[in-house]
């Protein structure tokens, strides 16, 4: 391609992004785009506002939050630590680093579990998204991998990837283990330093700096009159400790520096070596077998627009239209982004948004083909009017999931006084209800910013928690009320199926350390657990929802 035909479209790109941002069906408040190519930075900008109420423009250094993109720098961090090392490798047994104390609930787990089954998310455990990440934890990496060994399968060990966000947490703390410091002093020193990303930045310290100069607010809608609603920067605040699984804030121009070290071989812009190479190529190299599910292939699509490989440490693998790729999506607090690398062509895009949410993921998809196209000298397959209709026509446009909520009562089936109280989990922390003299509600905190309403069902035995404040977006929460001898003995805070429900029994005491240990679990299964031999389409399309609406 010569530098004429390559400015000619990359002019050309820029006016398809700004058609698109126009589409009537899925208004965008903010975006950045950066794309790189043959090592260099061909294009990096942005598109609208990073704040309404200002009035601001996104620009190449405006800061968004790539949310699960940040598995992959987790990756590349344990990939330089584990390059100045002889002893240690991906297929290294955690128990070997972390030591004997450490453990999972089964001896199985324990005795066999490495570093590339952690990032590879091959340990087929509960993921407690809402309950672990959303609302947050206010305990230390040390202590949350002590908490593991209370976390339940749900899959056999090995046998199915099982995307799960907290375990990047725990490999972190292997990388703290091996260094000697906190995780963020090594991602600083190792990875950001060195490739001179220097804007590049994380939610909770953000937050807590009070900085947010060039940083993008996220919004939970927006539409074409004008109307929109803000998210809360409080919730940075739950991404502390799970800062390793979505918590890095990064702009377009340093994410440009980021895939040109992937896409050179772990090298810094000068050529220097900041990760082996063979190490860091593992990280994007499938280590498990995905689900195909939402694959796009002909002859139901015009080309081979997504086809899935695997996921390797951080990174997934698959194909566009014939060339290798390596992406990941992120969410996070409202930000959407992806990153796609092309090895072959030298080349890669990132993108990422600040709003809103619902459609995010056509609208990245749709510009990160039109990039492909260019990085590989292929003709466009997609027009300013199929890009604001995509899915469609080839596929219809995917359902949030969601489930059934019990209507609400206007009265409790018992005083609210029995409600009140401390329910422990071993693995999440403390729920707290208390009853408000002055409203007489009962309310109920959970984690660092989960807190808001209880409220009574037409159902006996289940109360619905309705969240306020900075999480008042998510869904009501259905809770299952289990009763022993006339009393409320615990509350099962209900999850999207395979997940188990999150049980907090009353009066049950979190101590450090924790003077019992579990017996160790034949891991036959959580109760109510899906049937192994379930439908492969039915299991694809769950994997498929929790791919897309975790970070």
């Amino acid at each position: 391609m010569t530098s004429p035909d390559l400015q000619q479209r990359l002019q050309d790109l820029d006016t398809f992004i700004q058609n698109l941002m126009t589409c009537e069906s899925r208004p965008v408040v903010g975006l950045t785009v950066s794309v790189v190519k043959d090592g260099q930075t061909i294009f990096a900008q942005g598109y609208g506002q990073r704040d309404l109420q200002t009035g601001q423009a996104v620009d190449n250094r405006t800061l968004f939050g790539v949310g699960s993109i940040s598995k992959s720098f987790t990756s590349a961090l344990l990939a330089a630590i584990l390059g100045e090392r002889e002893d240690v490798s991906w297929n290294t047994v955690l128990t070997d680093i972390l030591g004997p104390s450490f453990r999972f609930r089964d001896q199985f787990r324990t005795e066999e579990a490495t570093l590339r089954d952690l990032l590879a998310h091959k340990i087929a455990l509960e993921n407690p998204w809402y309950v672990a990440v959303i609302m947050g934890q206010d305990i230390d990496r040390s202590d949350f991998a002590r908490r593991m060994r209370y976390y339940r399968e749900i899959y056999p060990f090995r046998t199915t990837f099982r995307y799960n966000d907290v375990m990047y947490t725990l490999a972190a703390h292997v990388a703290e283990k091996l260094a000697g410091k906190p995780f963020e002093t090594l991602l600083r020193e190792r990875i950001l330093q060195p490739l001179g990303m220097n804007d590049t930045v994380y939610l909770a310290e953000a937050l807590e700096a009070g900085d947010f100069s060039n940083f993008a607010q996220t919004y939970l809608s927006y539409n074409r009159s004008g109307e929109s609603e803000m998210r809360s920067r409080e919730e940075y605040r739950s991404v502390k400790l799970h800062l390793p699984a979505a918590g890095v804030v990064s702009n377009a121009l340093d994410m440009a520096r980021y895939m040109k070290f992937h896409l050179s071989g772990g090298r810094d812009t000068a050529g220097r070596l900041v990760v082996p190479e063979d190490t860091l190529r593992q990280t994007q190299t499938a280590s498990s077998v995905m689900s195909s599910y939402w694959d796009k292939v002909e002859p139901y699509w015009p080309v081979e627009a997504w086809l899935t490989q695997g996921y390797g440490m951080g990174l997934s693998t698959g194909s566009y239209r014939g060339y290798r790729r390596v992406y990941h999506r992120g969410s996070m607090v409202g930000f959407t982004s992806l990153l796609s690398l092309y090895p072959s062509a030298s080349g890669g895009v990132f993108t990422s948004m600040n709003g809103p949410t619902t459609t995010a993921d056509n609208i990245h998809d749709v510009i990160h083909y039109q990039v492909a196209d260019i990085l590989t000298g292929k003709d466009h397959w997609l027009n300013s009017t199929t890009a604001c209709t995509y899915p469609a026509p080839w596929w219809a446009t995917l359902q949030a999931r969601s489930t059934a909520v019990p209507k609400i009562s206007d009265n409790f089936p018992r005083d609210k006084l029995d409600y009140e109280g401390v329910y422990g989990n071993h693995a999440t922390g403390n729920l707290t209800i208390s009853l408000n003299t002055t409203d007489n509600k009962l309310y109920f905190s959970l984690g660092l910013i989960g807190r808001g309403l209880v409220l009574p069902t037409e159902s006996a035995n289940q109360i619905l928690f309705r969240a306020e404040g900075p999480l008042e977006y998510i869904p009501t929460i259905v809770a299952d009320v289990e009763v022993k001898n006339g009393e409320i003995f615990s509350l099962s805070l209900q999850s999207y199926p395979p997940e188990p429900p999150v049980l907090f029994e009353r009066g049950l005491k979190l101590t450090d350390p924790d003077p019992t240990e579990p017996e160790w679990d034949d891991c036959t299964g959580v109760s109510g657990s899906p049937d192994r031999t379930a439908s492969s389409n039915t299991f694809a399309f769950l994997l498929f929802l929790a791919y897309m609406f975790t970070v």
